[in-house]
């Protein structure tokens, strides 16, 4: 029986996340003798999502910064265009984690806690909710690339950041971390919303729109940032993935996102650099006449 796709990327979640809780427990063990469990687990969840998503986005860790100097601190995950924009800051070497990357050039922030309580929700709901306050110029809703058909709406926008939370397991009661998440939210401004939450071995929430009586993804770009949205929660059941619904989530906002990597490098440069250009117009180069009459 051929295999669909879906199917195949909903078996390589459920592989990976099994690998991402096993990774976890070994490494929680290891944190018994005084050893720092966290950055490993951080880095197979790194490396899961670079296994699940198109080489054509880069994931790290690093600080997002944005052309003011404003930061939201150093992010466990960080989805970054690395084609189109230069970090402001490089690594020393290629495993070091401190890097600053602008924010223009990021599609995608996440937070990862090897066990999501209601504290360290709230800590990772406010660092996330920093990182979709810093300053970047918004991208035209009709802004075009390989990916994309014109669009004549002229409304909304094409790079709202994507944030999520993924616990790799839970002391708490499932409902109670969605009840807080939601809670938390519905304080916030739309284009500052967290995403989503995913617990491993529990489930997913992402937000979704009613169109014509059927739910479908909110995508904070056009029509639904005037639409009311409301929490689609998927339970693992212990059977389904976890991860399945978050991926399939941020696959969707990647596919969507489009950035504006024009005038980086001077936004981003000396503020107060002055140019002097010649005040005599003998000091010009002026086009050849033959050559301006063929075109």
């Amino acid at each position: 029986m051929q295999t669909s796709i879906g199917q195949a990327l909903l078996s390589r979640c459920s592989s990976i996340e099994e690998l991402i809780q096993n990774t976890n427990r070994a490494e929680r063990m290891s944190s018994i003798d005084a050893f720092d469990s966290g950055p490993a687990t951080e880095d197979i969840v790194r490396e899961s999502f670079r296994s699940l998503l198109p080489s054509r986005y880069h994931v790290t860790a690093g600080t997002i910064v944005d052309s003011s100097g404003r930061t939201s601190g150093d992010m466990d995950v960080v989805i970054f265009n690395s084609h189109w924009f230069p970090e402001v800051h490089a690594a020393a070497t290629t495993g070091t984690r401190r890097r600053l990357l602008p924010f223009e050039g990021v599609y995608a922030v996440g937070e990862v806690k090897q066990t999501l309580t209601i504290k360290s929700l709230d800590e990772a709901m406010e660092k996330l909710v920093k990182c979709h306050r810093l300053k970047r110029a918004p991208s035209s809703p009709g802004r075009l690339t390989e990916n994309r058909e014109f669009d004549a709406c002229k409304n909304g926008i094409s790079n709202p950041l994507y944030s999520f939370i993924l616990g790799v397991s839970t002391n708490e009661n499932f409902t109670s971390l969605i009840e807080r998440f939601f809670d938390i939210n519905r304080s916030l401004r739309r284009l500052e919303v967290i995403r989503a939450l995913c617990v491993l071995g529990q489930g997913s929430v992402v937000w979704a729109i009613s169109d014509s009586g059927q739910s479908k993804s909110a995508l904070f770009m056009k029509e639904d940032l005037s639409l009311p949205i409301f929490p689609a929660y998927f339970p693992s059941n212990g059977q389904s993935s976890s991860l399945y619904p978050l991926l399939e989530n941020l696959l969707l906002h990647l596919y969507h996102s489009i950035l504006a990597p024009e005038d980086i490098a001077s936004r981003y440069g000396q503020s107060d650099r002055r140019v002097k250009v010649p005040s005599s117009p003998s000091l010009a180069l002026y086009p050849d006449n033959e050559e301006h009459e063929q075109i």
